[in-house]
């Protein structure tokens, strides 16, 4: 359970002509500000300090230098390195190293603490695999907390001792979706909604029931109609193609070569998008290539959950990258080649 005493007080001495006498208890680090600058550090014991009344504002800013627990809980915040969301519960013991780093320069030391400590479980549990996790994940995720205090240090913080108490795993492969936070129920009927637009996309539709065919009977056919006379058309004069491909993706993987066409040229996990993929690891709307006033192509990342990866560089979201030919677009763990026409 996380302490729930304060990690710092702020202590104002009754002075008498200006003139205070304070104790500090057992345990505790003092820091006397005075006008809002630090003036010495005050150790365990009685200290008197001066201060000229209505002149000076004078402070003591108490810091807990014992050992504190800090329960950390993660609710899908991890992914393994096969793909798997992650659940850790643990509990560091802690304790301040740095009072002044603390109580004056962290606006909030708990949040500081509780980042960095999530910033290295999510390296360690990218590198281990689903099996190594259930098998010695208690062990490494509490050695390597333990080997990498450096990240700790900066913020003012020693670590004493890590515990892991859980390790769980909420779903099976299916990162994006829990990322982008949908529940199962949630991601069950929207599941079953994509499935039936593509099946009907794939299902030729007849518009006039009278022209449904019979099921289990063959289809009688129709009497030939008359031919009808036509009158020869005046020549006509061939429009030149508008929708001609003036660029290309092809996959790394497969050498599939995807046309584009379109102005903009949208790639995600919905149907509705020019390139669907079926790859976990894309966002339902992913990125989108797209041609400005000039004719230059320029890829965008919508805000995907994994990000878009242009010739090894991570885009920023909602900010169009130059596109040339030759580019490599990384996008989940699909690979294209960009081509100009």
């Amino acid at each position: 359970m996380t302490d729930r005493a304060p990690l710092t007080q702020v202590v104002t001495p009754e002075r008498w002509a200006g003139l205070s006498m304070n104790f500090i208890d057992a345990g505790y680090i003092g820091l006397l500000v005075k006008n809002g600058q630090l003036m010495r550090k005050l150790e365990p014991g009685r200290h008197f300090s001066f201060a000229l009344p209505y002149l000076e504002h004078c402070q003591i800013i108490l810091v807990d230098g014992k050992i504190r627990n800090l329960e950390v809980v993660s609710e899908g915040d991890f992914v393994s390195r096969d793909q798997y969301l992650v659940n850790i519960s643990l509990s560091v013991m802690y304790q301040v190293i740095d009072p002044k780093r603390v109580a004056l320069e962290l606006s909030d030391p708990i949040a500081a603490l509780t980042s960095a400590v999530k910033d290295n479980l999510a390296v360690v549990v990218n590198l281990m695999q689903l099996e190594q996790l259930n098998q010695t994940g208690r062990v490494q995720i509490r050695d390597y907390l333990l080997s990498h205090l450096d990240s700790f240090y900066t913020l003012g913080f020693n670590l004493d001792d890590v515990r892991v108490s859980d390790i769980s795993f909420p779903k099976s492969p299916g990162v994006i979706r829990q990322l982008e936070g949908l529940t199962s129920k949630q991601e069950a009927d929207h599941e079953a909604k994509r499935q039936a637009e593509i099946a009907s996309a794939e299902r030729t539709v007849y518009l006039n029931p009278s022209l449904n065919p019979p099921v289990g009977k063959p289809q009688a056919q129709p009497s030939p109609l008359p031919a009808a006379v036509r009158k020869p058309l005046p020549p006509t004069t061939m429009a030149e193609p508008t929708d001609l491909p003036t660029a290309q993706l092809m996959s790394s993987q497969s050498g599939e070569v995807i046309p584009i066409t379109a102005e903009r040229f949208t790639i995600g996990r919905e149907p509705h998008n020019t390139l669907a993929l079926t790859d976990d690891l894309c966002s339902r709307n992913h990125a989108q290539v797209e041609r400005d006033a000039a004719g230059d192509y320029q890829l965008t990342d919508l805000g995907s959950s994994n990000g878009t990866l242009l010739n090894g560089q991570r885009l920023v979201p909602h900010q169009p990258a130059q596109l040339e030919s030759g580019a490599q677009i990384k996008i989940g763990r699909t690979e294209w080649l960009f081509e100009e026409l």
